[in-house]
């Protein structure tokens, strides 16, 4: 027996799709994007370790290090040079890769394509670019690609393993860019931080993550301390109870006296009222302190010396050698890295980036002129060489080494004038030692620490 019922249609409410960005992880890898665990920054907020780049930005301390490393390294001057047996010189105009340093797409010049560059390498630990080619394989465009776009994967393809990249391809902005779904590993230009595998790079946010949850669960503690603590300057004290009549005329003689405007006006206080001014507790102060080690903890997670930072009452006398730190230790090894992923995966055998750190004595005039003597002197460069760094024109007999004091050229007159020893550098000038093919000769100070 079977029992007939009407059907009669339920409405039924649309459930609008939620796009997410797919991650697919390689299982057992630890980096960036790669079987990262999770982690918890309280209340409603969840991230992934490491901490995302946007929240981490929004650290003062964050933001600070890394645009003064990104501006550094992008304001550097940058040329392409060859190697010939006269030892490197810069490389022909004709040169395909000669354009890239000045315009690397159509979006970016140098100074902004390198910003995003240094800027993802610190950040995600990985810098990525599609180096696009034509038909003889010359490249034409270096079109940066985020990392957050991207999922590196390790794919076997005729019995041969290697790493590809595959990119997000849904969003505006990779159309607009005409970003291919996968990317091998020879098309593209890939920068990586201190790696653990050799494939991906891993960024400091994602090794000492702890240093930025510490710092973020502070700045959420100053906010909440500030958004709804109450912090007034005094507080006033009445002999009595006041009625509700009396509470009203209180508030409107206080209005008198509050804000910008009636600063340092002094209240007249009847009736017994008092007035008594409030400061900043023990734990109030602490606070501030663990702010400020924070700072200096994130400073060392850049390299960057604290006093290009975090300034205040704490600025030395003399910055040249926090320059110098800031140069030898933070700036020279993202350069480094720079020159020679470029060189592997752009330029063809032989040519060779070169990112001139001696930039960085742009603006320090008298710095510029006192190294340009130092090496005219020497016979390292010639005046007119000396004079085209410095913007002038060339002079007629400027084209010749020069001896210290001297107008001859190198080798005719007095020794070079060797510029002084700079703290923590090696020596410039010779010292007294044993030369020549010989054995030293038998009582003299040679017979010992001879070079």
């Amino acid at each position: 027996m079977r029992i007939l019922t009407k059907n009669t249609a339920q409405p039924r409410a649309r459930i609008e799709p939620v796009l997410v960005h797919e991650r697919r992880a390689s299982p057992g890898w630890y980096a960036d994007g790669w079987g990262a665990p999770g982690l918890n920054l309280g209340g409603a907020l969840a991230a992934y370790a490491p901490v995302p780049a946007w929240l981490s930005e929004s650290l003062s301390a964050v933001t600070a290090c890394l645009e003064i490393t990104t501006s550094a390294i992008a304001s550097l001057p940058v040329c392409i040079t060859m190697e010939t047996e006269n030892g490197w010189q810069a490389a022909p105009s004709t040169l395909p890769a000669v354009k890239l340093i000045a315009r690397p797409n159509a979006w970016q010049s140098w100074p902004a394509f390198c910003t995003q560059a240094v800027a993802e390498l610190q950040m995600q630990g990985n810098f990525l670019s599609w180096v696009q080619r034509d038909g003889r394989g010359a490249p034409l465009n270096l079109v940066p690609v985020p990392w957050a776009w991207v999922s590196p994967q390790v794919v076997s393809a005729g019995g041969e393993i290697r790493l590809v990249y595959d990119i997000t391809t849904a969003t505006p902005e990779t159309r607009l860019l005409g970003l291919p779904p996968r990317l091998l590993d020879t098309e593209v230009l890939h920068v990586r931080a201190r790696s653990d595998n050799g494939l991906v790079g891993r960024s400091v946010l994602s090794r000492a993550s702890g240093v930025i949850r510490e710092s973020l669960e502070m700045a959420k503690v100053a906010d909440g301390n500030w958004k709804n603590g109450m912090r007034p300057s005094g507080v006033i004290t009445s002999p009595e109870w006041l009625s509700d009549e009396q509470s009203t005329r209180a508030r409107e003689i206080i209005g008198d006296y509050v804000g910008a405007v009636n600063a340092g006006r002094v209240p007249l206080l009847e009736g017994g009222w008092k007035f008594e001014q409030t400061s900043l507790n023990s734990v109030d102060a602490e606070f501030l302190s663990s702010r400020q080690f924070g700072v200096a903890e994130i400073c060392r997670l850049f390299r960057v010396p604290e006093p290009l930072v975090q300034l205040g009452q704490r600025l030395p006398a003399d910055m040249q050698p926090y320059m110098a730190i800031f140069a030898q230790l933070a700036l020279a090894p993202i350069v480094a890295v720079l020159e020679a992923e470029f060189d592997e995966s752009v330029l063809p055998p032989g040519y060779h980036l070169q990112i001139d750190m001696g930039g960085l004595l742009r603006g320090n005039y008298s710095a510029v002129a006192a190294a340009n003597c130092a090496q005219v002197q020497s016979g390292i460069m010639t005046p007119n060489e000396a004079r085209q760094a410095v913007g002038l024109p060339a002079h007629d007999n400027g084209d010749d080494l020069r001896a210290s004091n001297a107008t001859q050229p190198s080798g005719v007159g007095a020794a070079p004038n060797w510029p002084a020893d700079a703290p923590g550098m090696p020596s410039l000038a010779p010292k007294p030692g044993h030369t020549g093919d010989g054995l030293p000769a038998p009582g003299t100070h040679q017979n010992k620490g001879a070079q």
